[in-house]
């Protein structure tokens, strides 16, 4: 007779992640979201709170994917700070394959600030390659 998998160890195990444990050891809020390797990630501050949805291991070979990142109430620089502090946390982690997805077009400038690109057409969802940390 097969064993059912234990979903709850799979989990913990994924918690267990390097790169999550590191966002959590600088202060974010790590919270599994619905779909299968992603997570709301979440940083506040006195003055407002970031908060990203990511996912790890994407369909395309994308080892992180921003799908959003948000400031509330408002932003005061936060945004870039946590972007490239992520970053920096993913290359030491080694994910070296990173893209932000569905770019809205008031914040392009904000990831091409940020060391990414427009992807390759066709490119129907807006989506921008992390190109590494600037000199």
């Amino acid at each position: 007779m097969s064993e059912i998998p234990n979903f709850r160890n799979s989990l913990e195990q994924e918690r267990r992640n390097p790169f999550l444990e590191s966002l959590e050891k600088y202060g974010a809020k790590v919270e599994n979201d619905q779909m299968e390797n992603s997570y709301i990630i979440q940083f506040a501050f006195k003055e407002c709170v970031i908060t990203l949805r990511i996912i790890l291991k994407d369909y395309d070979g994308s080892n992180l994917v921003i799908t959003n990142i948000t400031a509330l109430p408002e932003d005061y620089g936060y945004r870039r700070k946590v972007l490239q502090n992520i970053l920096v946390l993913a290359k030491e982690n080694g994910l070296t394959k990173i893209k932000a997805v569905q770019v809205q077009k008031a914040s392009e400038e904000f990831w091409i600030r940020n060391s990414f690109v427009k992807d390759q057409e066709p490119n129907e969802c807006n989506d921008y390659i992390y190109q590494g940390m600037k000199k």
